[in-house]
């Protein structure tokens, strides 16, 4: 299959459905991929797991490539809208991640703190609470989902919504303070 050209791969996949021709854009193309998301990321593994989301959007969005363009040029314009997207995303959850720890904190928690042991709080009160408590605040927080949004996902009332939360948050500084107490910084 080397002589044949990724316009060509890309036609004889769409037309035929075989995975034979997309394994040949893979390998043609993964490292090149890889290495754009590894200049993101500074992971490999981050940079690994980017590629392959890459490669399973493309073969979903392979009917929109009209040809207008190298592949190589294509492929590489989904890498890094797909890889800017993803930081920022990152960078939107450790935003909301830090505006909850500051929202459950007293105001004089975090006089001596850096942003990352904020964080660091934040996500070892997230893990300790329940799945459903944990969602909960992930959504609203994370998220930023308004309380009749969630309220019309889970089929309840805005009420009962915004009472789980509270109590959901009400754990969370329970837990924070635990957390603090055991490091002995009260």
């Amino acid at each position: 299959m080397k002589n044949v050209s990724d316009q060509e791969l890309v036609d004889l996949y769409l037309q035929t459905g075989h995975n034979l021709y997309f394994a040949e854009i893979y390998t043609r193309h993964y490292q090149r991929v890889y290495h754009r998301c590894l200049m993101y990321t500074e992971s490999h593994a981050d940079a690994q797991d980017f590629a392959q989301e890459i490669f399973m959007r493309l073969s979903r969005k392979l009917n929109g490539y009209k040809g207008e363009a190298l592949l190589s040029t294509w492929l590489h314009t989904m890498t890094v809208n797909y890889c800017i997207d993803q930081l920022r995303r990152k960078q939107r959850i450790r935003q909301h991640i830090h505006n909850y720890a500051r929202e459950c904190a007293e105001p004089d928690d975090f006089s001596g703190d850096t942003e990352d042991r904020r964080v660091l709080l934040a996500n070892r009160v997230l893990a300790q609470l329940n799945q459903r408590q944990r969602d909960l605040l992930l959504i609203k927080y994370e998220q930023g989902n308004k309380l009749k949004e969630m309220a019309l996902d889970r089929d309840t009332t805005a009420s009962a919504v915004k009472m789980r939360v509270k109590r959901a948050r009400d754990r969370a500084r329970i837990l924070y303070d635990q957390i603090v107490e055991k490091e002995g910084r009260r």
